[in-house]
């Protein structure tokens, strides 16, 4: 059940302070986020902007991290990009946002843009909720779901997930082909995919697609018993078969292709995109918050997840 933010300003923030000494930082508390920004106050709104993307993260993933509904995430949100790329966390010149699991905090950089924000720090969150569950097992979580789920969980609606970028995205898999799964999911974009960007590109899109069809269409529960399988070193064939009765990987890719080319996902897409699923020219997604501009080249793709994995 979906819990309504009714808290007022006085009660959300708990405590007010300095921290940090050279740095600057102060400290911002609210029920479920330590937010260190600079300057004596968070930006205008961002703390019930943060509870909010809370309590729509919990819906999709607190059964993987049961602690997310006690322990406070805490995120540094620098002033500016320069000061992000300067700053003492280091991050990757071309990132947007890093998330570092161990320490249970994400970082990124204030912007005109709050949906610009909140989709970042949405996706990092979802980076670290999502991992904390495969620990010690690391190594068995699939590359193409983590990032899948990120990028699912950047939507502003999801009631309304068609709206998205990535979700209009999926004409492009109509249009370019996609990448059969006996590949598909043994692909690192950073290992194997280094330098093709229209290559990393579509992996991404077809990554979220997969992702949209195992947890939107299905039940949570299936993807959480799919994922606890994993964890427990099942074989990707046992588990989408005791998860969803599909009986190897094949025939999850045939189930996931007949939603993709059906009427329901073209009837979803904008005009410019049902172009493209007819065989035209792909264009690039609109930036965020702006209009969309007519039709690009593939390769200038700009969103922020793109590159997100290269920063492990």
């Amino acid at each position: 059940m979906r819990l309504p933010l009714r808290w007022g300003l006085p009660m959300l923030l708990l405590s007010i302070g300095a921290l940090g000494g050279d740095r600057g930082w102060r400290e911002t508390l609210s029920p479920h986020f330590v937010l260190m920004h600079e300057g004596g106050f968070a930006p205008s709104g961002i703390v019930l902007d943060l509870e909010k993307l809370h309590n729509n993260l919990r819906l999709d993933l607190s059964m993987f991290s049961p602690w997310m509904a006690k322990e406070r995430v805490r995120v540094y949100l620098y002033g500016s990009q320069e000061r992000y790329l300067r700053g003492e966390f280091s991050p990757p010149s071309w990132s947007n946002g890093i998330a570092e699991v161990q320490f249970k905090r994400v970082v990124s950089f204030d912007r005109p843009s709050r949906r610009d924000l909140m989709a970042v720090l949405g996706h990092e969150m979802t980076h670290l909720f999502f991992e904390t569950f495969w620990a010690p097992s690391a190594d068995r979580m699939p590359t193409w779901l983590n990032e899948g789920l990120a990028m699912l969980e950047e939507a502003e609606d999801r009631r309304q997930p068609e709206k998205s970028d990535w979700f209009q995205t999926q004409a492009l898999l109509l249009q370019s082909g996609f990448t059969p799964f006996e590949r598909f999911v043994k692909i690192s974009p950073a290992r194997d995919l280094g330098g093709n960007k229209d290559a990393v590109t579509l992996w991404y899109v077809q990554a979220y697609s997969v992702t949209h069809f195992l947890y939107r269409k299905q039940t949570r529960l299936q993807l959480f018993n799919f994922c606890r399988m994993l964890k427990e070193g099942k074989s990707l064939d046992a588990a989408l078969w005791q998860a969803y009765r599909y009986g190897n990987l094949k025939a999850f890719q045939n189930a996931w292709k007949n939603w993709l080319s059906s009427n329901e996902v073209r009837d979803q897409l904008h005009t410019e995109y049902r172009r493209v699923s007819a065989g035209t020219a792909a264009p690039a997604p609109a930036a965020r918050g702006g209009a969309r501009s007519g039709r690009k080249t593939l390769a200038p793709v700009g969103f922020d997840s793109l590159r997100r994995e290269h920063s492990r």
